[in-house]
């Protein structure tokens, strides 16, 4: 009798857990979206029509994709670009390594008029976003808003409000990027950021203009492109209805290319409640500052009788998009005053702060990504305002520490570049250099960012999140991307427990294309055989060539350069000749030249003297530095033993007028030239020309 009864009891639970089971599929729903990927033309600046945005579903930003935390996310990509590849990857989901949408490296790229179906489960809640991950498509448009929506409330709102920020260029993001390669400071003109003697001196800042030349580092550096719009939801001045007392929750996504934003919401304090997605004790801020798909969510009580001004301003003050909520009386946000182009740079701001490291250790279970489940309190927080808001404010609901000893792989990586070649690089390579980061599965993997770059730079990994280890200890933050400060550290670590291969990098457009980006690849782990037979076809593998030209025609002189360039190589090729009578005066060289870092370089190759010389064409070897100063020299010895000196150093007056100098010095004869320009743009500059004997009128080209 009692086996009978132990029977039936079994028998009981396995119906009861069978009940269970059915429950749980049956409240779990299929969420089906269908995205067409088009080319377009459109006017967003107000300034020009282009021809070659790309849309989804004739929209920029692309439509909001609504899910409820549990469903079956099913999305049908289709590429009507009818001469390009598209991609999606879904930006701090977590799925399955094949539907993470980078193309040839988890996904396969989505040819013209093909399409790709996207399947997986979502397992999380909150604010996120999608973009194509193709060349550099993003910039061109392709991007739009995911929210999900928790099971069950967890702040009781009225209604979302979804604000993407943007950057926008009528220039073709591809074009963009060969002039950044032409050098890094294509875009200083347009920006109004050109440091000049005249305005160290106005600006009571000669001697950190001084210090800067002789340390190389150059000045303050925001920004790389120079933009023709900010966008919020695809315009530059956004009305948004809302009734007093309403209370909304505010979901900010930056789906800027390149830019950090400044977000300011009217005159007082916003309380943030979210990052990346995740919930966060709630805290008050003044303003936050937004690095590059980052996302922040902000409950906003709406007043009686006001529209308030969400402002999101570049982080170089080149320009702002708003978002204006609610009717009556405009409330204007803060104007923040433009940067000081001659401020001196905190070597040592944003120490990190690695107070997860304390006695009890850094190690333990955060319950893997289960990390929403703590109501938010939502009054008032003892804290006051920060100024501010970056991930050092920030707290987590629940502690994320590591309660069990785990193997812990601790990981260095320097981020640094070099904005006259526009290369960026982790480690002093570039990904077609370096392209993988091993890790293993149930290890706790801790990266250790130090930034040796003048710039912000938002570290992103694919399919994790990570403990960013700041002041608040066991109860920092989780995010999916970080901002690492201008010779600032920051530490993050993360549970490897999602085996695959995964894109790491900085979600600066231009930095990651042009090198900083890795791989975080699981030991032991296959991709499908459909993606490990076309990795290797990526073009993010290829060290690209770029093509420069210069041309200068003066009334006493004419030279032309020409140069090929890659990641560390330069071929170039230059001609001089200062008599328009006589060729024999010309002189050329030909040269190969590899580069090891910011400031030295190797070089050989063939130079041809004018008739006066003995054996005119000789082979060379040498070495090129970058002294203090910024003082370009080469120093070549010939076949014949000969030696050769050159000097080059540019002298900025003014915002429009400079110098440059050059001297080359050899046995038989030394040659000096000096100009006086003025140039309003990177592609011209009109002037005069001074030599050993003459002076000259003349214009300079390029190209």
């Amino acid at each position: 009798m009692k086996t009978k009864f132990c029977i039936t009891n079994y028998r009981l639970v396995g119906i009861f857990v069978i009940i269970l089971l059915l429950s749980s599929v049956s409240q779990a729903k299929t969420v089906e979206y269908e995205l067409i990927a088009r080319k377009s033309t459109i006017n967003l600046s107000g300034q020009q029509e282009v021809d070659w945005a790309l849309m989804i579903n004739d929209s920029i930003p692309a439509p909001t994709l609504e899910f409820t935390e549990g469903d079956d996310a099913v999305i049908k990509l289709i590429n009507q670009i009818p001469d390009e590849e598209v991609s999606i990857h879904w930006h701090g989901i977590l799925l399955p390594p094949i539907m993470d949408g980078v193309p040839y490296i988890t996904t396969p790229p989505i040819l013209p008029g093909q399409s790709f179906t996207f399947r997986f489960k979502i397992r999380q809640h909150g604010t996120y976003w999608y973009h194509s991950h193709t060349s550099v498509q993003e910039q061109r448009g392709v991007y739009g808003a995911i929210v999900i929506h928790p099971k069950k409330p967890i702040i009781k709102v009225d209604r979302d409000v979804v604000l993407v920020v943007s950057d926008w260029s009528d220039e073709r993001a591809d074009k963009i990027m060969k002039n950044l390669k032409k050098d890094g400071d294509y875009y200083m003109y347009k920006k109004g950021t050109i440091r000049s003697w005249w305005g160290a001196m106005w600006a009571h800042s000669l001697g950190s203009f001084i210090m800067s030349e002789w340390t190389r580092m150059g000045g303050m550096d925001l920004s790389d492109v120079g933009y023709d719009a900010f966008l919020i939801n695809g315009k530059k001045n956004l009305n948004i209805p809302a009734k007093p007392g309403e209370r909304l929750r505010l979901r900010i996504i930056n789906a800027g290319a390149s830019s950090y934003f400044y977000v300011t919401l009217g005159k007082k304090p916003m309380r943030v409640i979210a990052a990346d997605g995740v919930d966060v004790e709630p805290v008050a801020a003044n303003e936050l500052l937004m690095g590059m798909a980052e996302t922040y969510d902000v409950l906003y009580d709406v007043p009686d009788g006001q529209s308030v001004e969400l402002k999101a301003t570049a982080q170089d003050v080149t320009g702002s998009a708003s978002a204006w909520i609610g009717d009556g009386e405009k409330v204007f946000s803060k104007e923040r005053p433009v940067p000081n182009l001659y401020a001196e740079m905190d070597h040592g701001q944003h120490a990190d702060d690695d107070s997860g490291h304390n006695g009890s250790g850094s190690h333990g279970e955060h319950g893997g990504h289960s990390h929403h489940s703590k109501p938010a309190k939502m009054g008032h927080s003892a804290r006051p305002a920060v100024s501010t808001l970056t991930v050092d404010d920030l707290r987590s609901q629940s502690m994320t520490h590591f309660h069990h000893a785990k193997k812990t792989h601790d990981v260095k990586l320097v981020l640094d570049g070099d904005m006259e070649r526009y290369v960026w690089h982790i480690n002093g390579k570039a990904l077609f250099q370096d392209r993988s980061i091993e890790v293993e599965e149930g290890e706790i993997v801790r990266f250790q960012f130090v930034n040796n770059s003048m710039m912000h730079h938002p570290m992103h990994l694919h399919g994790h999140f990570f403990r960013v280890l700041n002041k608040s200890g066991h109860y920092s933050p989780l995010k999916h991307t970080v901002d690492v400060p201008p010779h600032g550290t920051r530490t993050i670590e993360f549970l490897a427990d999602e085996p695959g291969q995964w894109m790491f990098h900085c979600h600066n457009l231009y930095h990651m294309k042009t090198g900083m980006t890795r791989i975080v690849s699981y030991k032991g782990y296959t991709p499908d055989p459909e993606i490990a037979a076309i990795q290797s076809q990526s073009p993010m593998f290829k060290d690209h060539l770029h093509l420069t030209s210069e041309v200068s025609f003066f009334t006493n002189h004419i030279s032309l350069l020409a140069k090929g360039k890659r990641s560390w190589d330069d071929f170039e090729m230059r001609y001089e000749n200062s008599s328009y009578d006589n060729l024999n005066e010309a002189e050329a060289d030909l040269w190969y030249r590899r580069w090891f870092g910011k400031y030295f370089s190797l070089i050989a190759g063939g130079v041809y003297y004018a008739e006066y010389m003995v054996d005119q064409s000789r082979a060379s070897l040498g070495f090129g530095y970058i002294l203090p100063f910024l003082i370009e020299t080469n120093f070549l010895i010939d076949h014949r033993g000969e030696v050769r000196l050159d000097v080059e150093k540019r002298f900025q007056w003014t915002k429009f007028i400079f110098t440059d100098i050059e001297a080359t010095f050899r046995k038989n004869a030394t040659d000096f030239e000096a100009t006086l320009m003025y140039a309003n743009g990177w592609t011209w500059a009109a002037g005069l020309m001074f030599s050993h004997d003459k002076v000259g009128a003349g214009l300079q080209m390029k190209f």
